[in-house]
């Protein structure tokens, strides 16, 4: 008889509500299991994906000291991850007490019970919450060392940067020394506890790239900011806004009614679409 590996997928997002009553927010957490075909996650009858957890949003705190609001943010960060290790407990290294050596025995949907072994595969976020969950400073990279001033830069393969490694951040904030505290700031962690240093798993693996802010939000926004630097530079922006607006509709597309630099804001439906125009745009107006 051999052991089943179920490896999780949790998601996690804030989703804006309102704003009429204090920009409320919320934070749910969803999981999933990777046994399940994609078909079928993706599938919303199916039921597949379940909501775990709602993280705690903070209080927005104006016109107070710059050291109170460093103290509620620490508050903040530790009423979090006291959130996070009660809801991820089975896959820290501090086992349940009703598993042995990680391992559980379930009750499968065709009645039979199986010895499987839960691991923390994946975790969907964008990249300002990313930072939140693994303890890092704002805008650090979450998968290597790369410094902050050249996250747009291309770096050789053979000059990678480092990949982050948690377990050492663990074992400087459990040091409790200033030359440890020095250490973890010139990776730009942070020394409070945080749940993700004691899984067993490489924590850095587990922010994947998605379609939604990896390419229409990611990529697309830096080639957006390219496009009008060029164009102005070589003075054809009045050209490309001509064309811009003359693009017939067409299936799924639609006319625009406003030129490309008029554009203040990009959802979610025109990000998909400018992926579409910049190449035939650009070749006639250049």
């Amino acid at each position: 008889m051999g052991d089943t590996l179920v490896p999780f997928i949790i998601m996690s997002h804030g989703t804006h509500l309102s704003n009429f009553a204090g920009d409320k927010k919320q934070s749910p957490v969803y999981m999933t299991i990777g046994n399940l075909s994609s078909k079928i996650r993706q599938t919303p009858s199916t039921h597949s994906v379940v909501m775990v957890a709602l993280l705690p949003i903070p209080i927005k705190n104006r016109n107070i000291p710059q050291k109170w609001l460093d103290q509620q943010q620490e508050t903040n960060q530790e009423v979090l991850n006291k959130v996070l290790r009660q809801v991820l407990q089975p896959l820290t290294f501090k086992q349940h007490p009703s598993a042995k050596s990680g391992y559980f025995n379930v009750l499968c949907a065709d009645g039979n019970f199986r010895h499987c072994k839960p691991v923390l595969a994946a975790w969907h976020a964008d990249c300002p919450e990313y930072s939140d969950l693994h303890h890092l400073e704002w805008h650090a990279w979450f998968w290597c060392e790369c410094p902050k001033n050249k996250l747009v830069e291309y770096v050789h393969p053979d000059k990678q940067h480092p990949r982050r490694d948690h377990n050492l951040y663990r074992t400087l904030r459990d040091a409790n020394t200033k030359a440890a505290d020095a250490e973890l700031s010139s990776h730009h962690a942070h020394r409070g506890f945080n749940v993700f240093r004691h899984i067993p798993c490489i924590v850095s693996d587990l922010p994947k790239p998605d379609l939604l802010h990896t390419m229409q939000i990611g990529m697309l926004d830096l080639l957006k900011k390219w496009i009008i630097h060029f164009i102005r530079t070589h003075e054809r922006l009045d050209k490309y806004n001509a064309i811009w607006l003359s693009v017939p509709s067409f299936h799924d597309l639609t006319s625009k009614n406003k030129s490309y630099e008029e554009v203040s804001q990009w959802n979610g439906k025109e990000m998909k679409e400018l992926c579409r125009y910049p190449l035939g745009v650009g070749t006639h107006s250049l």
